[in-house]
């Protein structure tokens, strides 16, 4: 099941908190995909939300980075929906767990991205 929030807006009174910073570079592609991804795992709390605020074309690479949530081979949500892409969304979190987070290039290209992971109140 996925469910977000999209958008880059905040309620007047919210604050958002630093987390966490990815930083991921891929200057070639490989034909082993594992070598392409990004893997990280991450505690997240239950009634809390995260927001996801994605930079790319850092160094002028023409990768967009595409980010999985996962809860074990579960996918919870991704910053690609059909043909839509988002640079920023919301993350609200119905289950305190360890979730994956997935970082991959759009097309298979070569990017340099990062990643700002957000608690937000």
């Amino acid at each position: 099941m996925i469910s977000a929030f999209f958008g880059c807006s905040s309620a007047y009174g919210q604050k958002e908190i630093f987390i966490k910073q990815i930083a991921f570079k891929l200057a070639n592609v490989s034909d082993v995909d594992y070598e392409n991804e990004y893997f990280l795992t991450m505690k997240f709390n239950k009634g809390s939300t995260y927001k996801f605020k994605i930079t790319n074309h850092r160094d002028n690479f023409a990768g967009e980075a595409i980010l999985e949530l996962m809860d074990a081979n579960t996918l919870i949500i991704t910053n690609q929906f059909n043909e839509k892409y988002y640079e920023t969304f919301n993350f609200v979190c119905n289950k305190t767990a360890f979730y994956d987070i997935l970082v991959r290039f759009k097309d298979k290209r070569p990017g340099n991205s990062l990643i700002d992971i957000l608690l937000v109140q």
